[in-house]
């Protein structure tokens, strides 16, 4: 790549100013203590924020452990937080992507001793359902899983190749995708997976989304979903459908029944990014949506209704979730100019409370290779845990609050 003068110019003032504000790796508001997993020459996270890897008794803490800067040999396991920081590896896996892992999470039934992950199953896409202590494979599926509903029931899945191709950094590229020559494929979307007995469904094609309410967008645009998330009672879920149209992207928010039924669209704005649900029936998105521009907002499922949140305070976009008594709002923030991402606390009605703390992403992750906070409660509101590469490597680091 080549430069001007000017660029190199503006290169050389970014450089200066990050030695000046970022002597420190990070800086800590109103914070007891950090704490670092992992560390000596590997790396460690867990990737995306919408799961929590404590488990039920608080004491363990899922993660993936990597050479440095490498998602080959990805080690799956935990640390017990009652011994030494020492990483307590179970499995592997070559399912995988730096925003979503490989979707660990601790299976509902059995949340001290049971988790669930993606991993290749008879050279596909799989995943399988192990217990930490005697590391034993209790159930393998020919399906990859997105999420798990609270009862441990189901799992919704969808096509993390073509998910790859069209987002890098969110999907697998260990097999090509089957549909890369389909704009909007009739045999390819979300999957529905009965944990209990192995059915595998398609439950939304792609093409079938593309006919509710339709936009000129969605005209020889290339189609494809991703974010799905049941909710707490798991009778719905959510996802995003996204489009790209002449290298632009479109996207919606869209929720819908167990059996892919009673679609209702929440927002069809240009930009829909990051969510979590609040209850049941009420969630909470970042867009782009009008009147008031780039902002969260508060939705009620199947009704024409949502409300402001934040004004003034939550303007930028970032990863939310709600502490587990429902009273908090966490969010963290993209780097800003100095390479800082910046971890806040709000009211569950978002109210600033505090910055907690500011932490350092060089600039080597970046694009694909980016390293997001993605902060997770534990079960019991106390900690947070969160992935940063603040110290020059990927690490998992737990924040008392």
């Amino acid at each position: 790549m080549f430069y001007s003068k000017s660029s190199k110019l503006r290169n050389w003032t970014k450089y200066i100013l990050y030695k000046i504000y970022n002597r420190k790796p990070y800086q800590l508001k109103n914070v007891n203590s950090i704490y670092e997993l992992g560390g000596n020459g590997l790396e460690t996270f867990f990737g995306y924020y919408d799961k929590t890897p404590f488990s039920l008794n608080n004491s363990f803490v899922l993660g993936m452990k990597l050479k440095i800067n490498s998602l080959k040999s990805l080690k799956i396991g935990y640390f017990d937080l009652n011994k030494d920081n020492i990483f307590y590896e179970v499995g592997t896996s070559e399912s995988r992507s730096w925003q979503l892992g490989t979707r660990l999470q601790w299976y509902p039934q059995n949340e001290n001793e049971i988790i669930c992950y993606n991993k290749m199953v008879g050279g596909q896409y799989g995943s399988v359902l192990q217990n930490i202590k005697t590391k034993k494979i209790e159930e393998q599926y020919y399906c990859p899983i997105f999420d798990i509903s609270n009862d441990g029931t189901y799992a919704v899945s969808l096509n993390f190749s073509r998910l790859h191709r069209l987002r890098p950094g969110y999907g697998y590229r260990n097999l090509p995708d089957f549909t890369e020559s389909q704009l909007r494929p009739e045999n390819d979307g979300i999957y529905l997976l009965n944990l209990k007995n192995s059915n595998k469904s398609l439950i939304i094609s792609l093409n079938s989304i593309c006919k509710l309410k339709p936009k000129r967008s969605m005209e020889k645009a290339e189609h494809y979903f991703n974010h799905l998330s049941f909710s707490p009672n798991g009778k719905r879920f959510l996802f995003l459908h996204l489009w790209i149209n002449n290298k632009k992207r479109f996207s919606r928010l869209i929720t819908s029944d167990i059996y892919g039924n009673n679609l209702y669209v929440l927002e069809d704005s240009i930009n829909m990014s990051h969510y979590a649900w609040k209850s049941e029936n009420q969630v909470l998105a970042h867009t782009s949506a009008k009147p008031f521009g780039t902002k969260f907002y508060l939705y009620e499922d199947l009704k024409a209704k949502k409300i402001l949140v934040g004004e003034g305070f939550l303007d930028q976009s970032g990863h939310p979730s709600y502490s587990p008594d429902g009273r908090y709002l966490l969010v963290d923030t993209y780097p800003d100019k100095y390479r800082r991402q910046n971890l806040k606390l709000y009211t569950a009605d978002g109210e600033y409370i505090k910055e907690i703390g500011s932490f350092l992403s060089p600039y080597k992750f970046s694009g694909e290779n980016k390293c997001d906070l993605h902060p997770r409660w534990d079960r019991k509101g106390k900690f947070i845990c969160f992935d940063s590469a603040m110290n020059g490597r990927r690490s998992m680091y737990l924040i008392e609050i």
